[in-house]
């Protein structure tokens, strides 16, 4: 207050305001938003940049702030994913009694997104058969993602209408023709790799053929350069004709005939050259392209014709065809009798079984008689109905080996269809097997002797693991002392005696030649010989089915052979070289026991080594060259 000149009182309010701004609030940058890159980038607000790390305000004097955060993860895939961020900021200096502490919010988007894309391989196109002139069923492999991009969780559909499932397999049942299938594989958000996959289906469902078995036909006469005198004879043959009722299936109607696969060839054309008989194949083709054929005997004659010159072909020599033979021997040439031998086919044959169905029935007939009148009478006709029925069938024929380990498949249905060979025996499981291999097994393991043969470590390998262990030395004592009765697994192995190892050691880390598989039958076909190899008898020759002169194929141009054989004092090796170059000897006795060594240097050209043997040791004994660091074994007879 203020007193004037004349004692009055004056006065006036100011009035003053104090706060943090203009508006009362703090002035608050919120972090925004952002997109990070990779599998799992670090989201840490501490390891963020600015400004998308922490929010920021400017400081006033009368306001205390601080601030929080929480998150909320939204999954959409491994390689996209969404967190919002919901940051708070509270002034502990604006209170209220009735609302509390002043709290302020603001949500920041950060976007985890892995722009790799995916790494694939796209199948190819699968082409499989039908025979039921619908469709077949196709089994795919899944489409596989390189699991090193985050993992390799990638989303995969397929827009196949036929597949079972709609991800990344295919499977299913598709109809004759071609389905085009689309994979789709979404990775990053929203981005995707497409994938294409043909799947063919081709129609493999054949016309039944039916032909007559035989025709009988004559040549006509003719005069093929003009003279005026028959010289050949001629006779065509139209494929048709030899139908006897063949159907198509899957509704084809049409049908061609011919004598080849080439649906042209309608026709073939029988000349002298063909007099006798002549085995035909007519050729039965659908509207489609599906082929099948059935065999006809053609017989050409010269009859009244009386063409000169024109005699039947001479009958070739008959060999047995459509068969297989062989034979079944030991270690030691012995033969095994007994042994089942089994041929089976492939792929399954397709068989027609014919029916015919006869019944009789009335038919009513007419005719007019002498006087005019008609007259109708019922007549009982037969009426036959024939019926075909297609079945396929696995076919497996099982023949016994004789007295002397041969056998025989002479009347084996199909000759050029593939099929495999193989055999099993059985016989007393402790007949061969004794205390003896025990030792050269136990010797084996030890180091002190080598198997030369590859059939010693089939033969020794007990519990067929592929390994040569304490396991199965166990295992054969147990069985020679009776603690065990059967050794497991196979009793007997027959091998096929073509297979060969240039290390013998390799037959354990290789299938077994059990099976001999052939394409076809040959009209000479090779014999298939199997070797018979006891599980556990090791103390038998096992080179006594070696060749007495071998090549390798790194020794193309060396061979050994040895004479005389039996001998008792001194043996002499022919060996062939290709260059100068050294060669060991050694000589084992049946058990695989070294009983002698000896260096030489090979000449090139022919070499002749005499050895002396002066042991009193008598009876088979195996010999071994090392040259160039490849065996060539072989077996001798040593005698008194």
């Amino acid at each position: 207050m203020v007193e004037d000149y004349y004692w009055n009182w004056h006065s006036c309010t100011q009035t003053i305001y104090v706060s943090s701004n203009g508006s009362g609030t703090p002035d608050i940058q919120w972090p925004d938003d952002i997109e990070l890159d990779g599998c799992d980038p670090d989201v840490n607000p501490y390891h963020l940049p600015p400004p998308n790390n922490f929010p920021t305000w400017t400081y006033s004097e009368c306001g205390m702030l601080g601030r929080s955060y929480s998150d909320m993860e939204f999954y959409v895939n491994s390689q996209c994913r969404k967190i919002m961020r919901t940051w708070k900021i509270m002034d502990w200096c604006d209170y209220s009694p009735s609302y509390g502490y002043k709290i302020y919010t603001h949500v920041q988007i950060l976007y985890l997104i892995n722009r790799t894309e995916p790494v694939y391989t796209c199948p190819d196109d699968i082409v499989v058969g039908s025979n039921n002139c619908k469709n077949a069923d196709v089994v795919a492999p899944p489409l596989e993602v390189d699991p090193s991009v985050c993992g390799g969780n990638f989303i995969v559909t397929n827009d196949s209408p036929y597949s079972i499932s709609k991800g990344a397999n295919i499977s299913g049942q598709y109809p004759i023709g071609t389905t085009k299938v689309t994979y789709t594989i979404k990775y990053a958000c929203g981005k995707t790799k497409k994938c294409h996959v043909n799947v063919i289906v081709k129609n493999e469902a054949r016309p039944t053929p039916i032909c007559i078995g035989k025709l009988v036909t004559a040549l006509m006469p003719v005069d093929t350069d003009g003279d005026g005198k028959i010289d050949n004879g001629m006779v065509e043959v139209w494929a048709k004709t030899l139908d006897q009722g063949s159907f198509p299936k899957c509704g084809y109607s049409s049908l061609s005939f011919s004598f080849s696969q080439d649906v042209k060839e309608k026709t073939k054309i029988f000349t002298c050259e063909d007099v006798g008989l002549n085995k035909e194949k007519i050729w039965v083709t659908d509207s489609k392209g599906g082929q099948n054929y059935c065999e006809v005997d053609i017989i050409v004659q010269n009859n009244n014709a009386n063409i000169p010159d024109c005699e039947p072909k001479p009958v070739p020599p008959i060999d047995t065809l459509y068969a297989i033979k062989g034979n079944v021997l030991t270690l030691t040439d012995t033969p095994v009798h007994g042994a089942e031998i089994t041929a089976e086919y492939k792929d399954p044959i397709e068989k027609y079984i014919i029916t015919y169905d006869t019944v009789q029935i009335l038919k009513l007939d007419s005719f007019v008689n002498a006087s005019g009148y008609t007259l109708y009478r019922y007549d009982l006709v037969e009426s036959i109905t024939q019926h075909v029925d297609t079945t396929y069938e696995y076919l497996s024929f099982t023949v016994l080996t004789d007295e002397k380990g041969n056998y025989l498949f002479d009347s084996l249905p199909h000759r050029d269809k593939p099929l495999n060979i193989f055999g099993s025996y059985t016989n007393d499981a402790h007949q061969f097997i004794d205390a003896k291999d025990v030792g050269i097994l136990d010797n084996f393991i030890k180091g002190n002797i080598i198997f030369p043969s590859y059939y010693q470590y089939v033969a020794a390998d007990i519990n067929e693991d592929g390994v040569i262990d304490e396991n199965d030395l166990d295992l054969l004592k147990d069985f020679v002392d009776g603690t065990i009765d059967t050794l497991v697994g196979n009793q007997w192995f027959l091998l096929d005696k073509n297979v060969s190892f240039t290390n013998p050691e390799d037959v354990l880390n290789q299938p077994l030649p059990l099976v001999v598989s052939l394409d076809s039958i040959a009209s000479k076909q090779a014999p298939v010989d199997f070797v018979a190899v006891k599980k556990g008898n090791l103390s038998v020759d096992p080179g006594s089915i070696v060749p007495p002169y071998i090549e390798t194929r790194s020794l193309s141009e060396t061979g050994v052979k040895a004479w005389p054989n039996p001998f008792n004092h001194s043996v002499q090796f022919v060996i062939k070289s290709d260059e100068n170059q050294p060669a060991q000897l050694r000589f084992m006795n049946i058990s695989g026991q070294i009983m002698m060594e000896k260096e030489y240097t090979l000449t090139k050209g022919t070499n002749i080594i005499s050895v002396d043997i002066n042991s009193d040791y008598e009876g088979l004994m195996l010999y071994q060259w090392l040259i160039k660091g490849q065996p060539l074994n072989g077996k001798l007879t040593k005698i008194k």
